[in-house]
């Protein structure tokens, strides 16, 4: 019975040795239905800011768990619940789980910069991370447009 207990307790600190931290992969494509929206709550604050995160996501490209790096967390909060929703395509090989950091940029445009589009997302790869900037027209240039349409 020891013995059995002993042979247990063994496969069990080498599954843990074995599974350890995800490994580091690079996204290699985005899947069409990731998107990232800009918080409405952050917009009406005129919340601006950076937020990156570590996602951790299965070799099938489905992520699994978000984790907090830094970021305001009326930006980042939202943008971790979003990422849970996200596949990647990775062209790793192998069956252990994947790591990737997220680095996401919010920016309000200015009236000078304002495009008729409501909210802007690029999305680029680096190695072992993904870049998101997603702008959006500052709220008093979406304040004045609807004022005009409301006068006309």
């Amino acid at each position: 019975m020891k013995r059995f207990f002993a042979i247990l307790l063994a496969l069990g600190a080498l599954a843990t040795i074995c599974h350890g931290k995800p490994r580091w992969c690079s996204v290699s494509k985005r899947d069409p239905s990731n998107t990232i929206t800009y918080p409405p709550i952050a917009v009406a604050a005129q919340v601006q800011g950076e937020a990156r995160v570590r996602i951790i996501y299965q070799p099938n490209g489905k992520v699994e768990k978000v984790e907090p790096i830094s970021g305001v967390a009326m930006l980042s909060q939202p943008f971790e619940s979003q990422l849970m929703n996200w596949t990647v395509k990775t062209n790793e090989a192998g069956g252990e789980l994947c790591q990737t950091l997220v680095v996401a940029v919010f920016t309000l445009r200015l009236p000078a910069r304002a495009r008729p589009s409501r909210q802007k997302v690029q999305f680029t790869r680096e190695p072992n991370a993904v870049r998101v900037s997603i702008s959006r027209n500052h709220p008093e240039i979406e304040e004045s447009d609807s004022v005009q349409t409301a006068r006309n």
